[in-house]
């Protein structure tokens, strides 16, 4: 804010030069806001009949005289929170402050040059007018957040007015409340998608389904270990070890579900081979990569199977036109069927390979898959790896069962000569008792996050937002030690994945870094080879890593802790030109460069892990199902004492966690007597405190350390039990699997809620 010489004459500019963010015109509404609330120290510059002018780069958007902001400045008491943002409280409504004015407001014309009418003042009616055409102003507004919007409201009645009356605008506000993205392609009306949502929200909250209705499995389906919820299709893997099998949900009861069969070897090819396991990036690619085992014969007197990518476009079957080779080799080992969990976003393809015969270490792999190049091939110890999950489109979370933390990755975008794929972070799981140990450890996040766009969403008004989703965490503990009697638990850790994303950012921040001295630190070692592509000449880095240091260490040089990178000035050793076995390419030459190994911090888990945290112990039944949670919503059940389950849904929506403890609130209000002069336990108690307390999970010794939690759920139970054995979950869907005696689903009952 800045003033011109002469006191009768202020201009409001917004300043820009200091800010990161992108300009708009909602900017205005901070600058007029931040006028009023600096008044008392702007009071005894100016006089009553002074002009203010609202700038915008250099137009002039707004001219009222001052008396009016003085006017309101001098009705409302304004308050500045810990995220700068003003808000106001009226102190009276029984004067109207604009007729108390003698100077009524004039309002210009939108982007005139300030010096045209600068003198020229046209007394209007006594109120706030807007000249901004009605559907510019609601696209200022659609450019800030919630907050602001509301805050904007308590400007005056025309702002108020305007936004309540505003379909979209109302739109707009109930789904960033629940959570959830419009979808521009949507042929609906904003009052018919508003209509739409406020249906859903009211049927997953009372947990009544708009209708169910029953699929039978018609093929002999393997056990329950191979499974998909995705896209609005559920998938299964079939007994032959060969194929995969899929049934898009209904969304209608009039809809008639059928299974259909995709050939795990791709269109045509009926080579031998087992299907191991497969991943789908249906909306962002229509995408579905099938993973294959095959025999390979004996090599070294020992069987060998090479384990290979098939790259399919999902809603054909046939391979899949982006992808530059339909067959991608990821390694060969003596493994037959070792378990896989690939996941995919953007260009990127990870996955976790774990030899289940303990024959060689776990691995994580990244490739790009529509060049078919590998990235990354990192070697950890034995019986580490069992699952991963994108927490964006850059950063992965790998848990490690064997070291009890998450792996943080980041993975910068595939191009030519780019900087590599490496660990930034570890981040620590409170520490199990040493009479335990960890069995297995899943992990879940829907709705998968994606690069750029996602051209294959279906009709539906709206989707939920990847960014507001949770992240959940199933492990299972078992006692180790002969004198402990035989016990096993289930847990499952909740985080939101934005707030997760807060805690790998601050962790990963340079100045805490340079601040805060960390008491351990893990190692890596890299070797990069240079990749000359046969194709199209570019040359791409493929590096192979691997854990050096299993024992925490302390901190070392800054000069190498972070991610590796790669000069065209580093030296090689025994540069030799050699073909590259796993490179992903047909042919090509490689050169080894010599990398230096590399350090990242490692967190405990009390320093990162309380506030963003939520722990429930479930049933082992409950932990084998980890599909089940979408959005910001964890689907989980518990079996009665009739052999059925009782289902209930835990809802971690800020918005809804706060409105039901407003509710609770009020309730617990209303129940005192009204001449009641108990003391107030609560009284005196800082809000702020009440937020911010934690809760103590009481885990019965299976962790050495406390385990505490904050964040916030509200459990919506269903109104009956259900004869289910399992419970999953999608955006639109509760799915209720029946199974025979060898665990293999029969039968699938869809409770739909929108």
């Amino acid at each position: 804010m800045s003033t011109v010489n002469k006191l009768d004459e202020v201009v409001l500019h917004s300043n820009f030069n200091s800010s990161p963010i992108p300009r708009h015109t909602s900017y205005l509404i901070n600058t007029a806001l931040d006028f009023i609330a600096n008044y008392d120290k702007l009071k005894s510059k100016l006089n009553a009949d002074a002009k203010v002018a609202l700038i915008l780069d250099g137009v002039w958007f707004v001219l009222l005289r001052y008396a009016t902001l003085k006017n309101i400045a001098r009705s409302y008491t304004s308050t500045v929170d810990k995220s700068s943002c003003i808000s106001f409280e009226k102190i009276s409504d029984s004067i109207n402050i604009l007729n108390e004015s003698s100077c009524p407001l004039q309002v210009s014309a939108l982007q005139r040059p300030l010096t045209t009418h600068y003198e020229d003042y046209t007394p209007v009616p006594a109120t706030i007018s807007l000249t901004l055409p009605r559907e510019l102003m609601e696209r200022v507004l659609l450019l800030l957040d919630i907050e602001h919007i509301l805050t904007c409201r308590l400007v005056n009645r025309e702002f108020n007015k305007s936004i309540q009356s505003s379909m979209l605008l109302q739109y707009f506000l109930a789904c960033r409340a629940a959570g959830v993205i419009d979808n521009p392609r949507s042929s609906l009306s904003y009052a018919e998608r508003l209509e739409a949502l406020g249906k859903r929200e009211d049927a997953w909250r009372n947990l009544n389904p708009v209708f169910e209705m029953t699929i039978e499995v018609n093929h002999p389906p393997s056990s329950i270990s191979t499974y998909g919820l995705t896209g609005g299709a559920y998938f299964l893997k079939d007994s032959n070890q060969g194929d995969l099998h899929y049934c898009r949900l209904p969304s209608s009861s009039q809809d008639s579900p059928r299974w259909i069969r995709i050939p795990g070897h791709g269109p045509g090819e009926g080579r031998p081979g087992n299907f191991v396991s497969f991943a789908i990036a249906v909306y962002e690619h229509d995408l579905i990569i099938n993973v294959i085992s095959s025999d390979i014969g004996n090599e070294t007197g020992m069987q060998r199977h090479s384990l290979d990518l098939v790259l399919l476009k999902f809603s054909t079957g046939e391979y899949h036109p982006l992808a530059r080779q339909h067959r991608i080799h990821i390694q060969r080992s003596s493994s037959a069927r070792p378990w896989v969990i690939p996941r995919i976003v953007g260009d990127n393809l990870a996955l976790v390979v774990h030899s289940q015969n303990g024959t060689c270490p776990d691995k994580l792999f990244i490739f790009d898959w529509k060049t078919g190049h590998k990235r990354l091939q990192h070697e950890t110890t034995e019986d580490a790896y069992s699952d991963l999950v994108f927490v964006s489109p850059e950063l992965l979370l790998v848990p490690n069962i064997m070291l009890s933390h998450f792996e943080i990755w980041h993975l910068p975008p595939s191009y030519p000569n780019s900087e590599l794929p490496s660990q930034i972070l570890s981040l620590q799981i409170p520490a199990v008792s040493p009479e335990y140990s960890i069995f297995n450890l899943g992990c879940h996040g829907e709705s998968n996050p994606f690069l750029h766009s996602i051209p294959y969403f279906p009709p539906r008004p709206f989707f939920t937002s990847p960014e507001n989703s949770i992240i959940t965490i199933n492990l299972i503990i078992s006692s180790i030690s002969p004198s402990v009697r035989r016990r096993r638990a289930s847990y499952t850790l909740i985080m939101h994945r934005r707030a997760l994303l807060d805690a790998i950012q601050k962790w990963t921040s340079p100045p805490l870094l340079e601040q805060i001295v960390l008491p351990t630190l893990l190692m890596n070692e890299v070797t990069v080879h240079k990749i000359s592509d046969p194709d199209d000449g570019s040359v791409r880095l493929d590096a192979q890593s691997k854990l050096v240091s299993t024992m925490p260490h302390l901190r070392s040089s800054t000069r190498t802790r972070g991610s590796p990178t790669f000069s065209s000035q580093t030296s090689s050793t025994s540069p030799t030109s050699h073909m590259s076995v796993d490179s992903g390419f047909s042919s090509g030459s490689s050169t080894t460069l010599s990398m230096p190994q590399y350090s990242f911090p490692q967190v405990q888990w009390a320093d990162w892990g309380p506030p963003i945290s939520r722990w429930f112990q479930v049933d082992e039944t409950q932990a084998r199902w980890i599909m089940n949670s979408t959005g910001q919503r964890y689907a989980f059940s518990v079996p009665n004492d009739r052999n059925k389950l009782m289902v209930s849904v835990a809802d971690f929506n800020p918005y809804n966690v706060r409105k039901n403890a407003e509710m609770m609130a009020r309730l617990g209000r209303e129940s005192k007597d009204d001449g009641s002069n108990g003391n107030n336990d609560d009284e005196g108690k800082e809000k702020g405190d009440e937020e911010e307390e934690l809760e103590m999970l009481d885990h019965g010794g299976m962790f050495s350390e406390e385990v505490c939690m904050g964040l916030k759920c509200v459990v919506y139970p269903a109104p009956g039990d259900y004869d289910f054995d399992g419970v999953l979950m999608d955006e639109e869907r509760l799915l209720g699997l029946k199974c025979n005696h060898r665990g293999r689903v029969e039968s699938v009952k869809v409770l739909y809620f929108g």
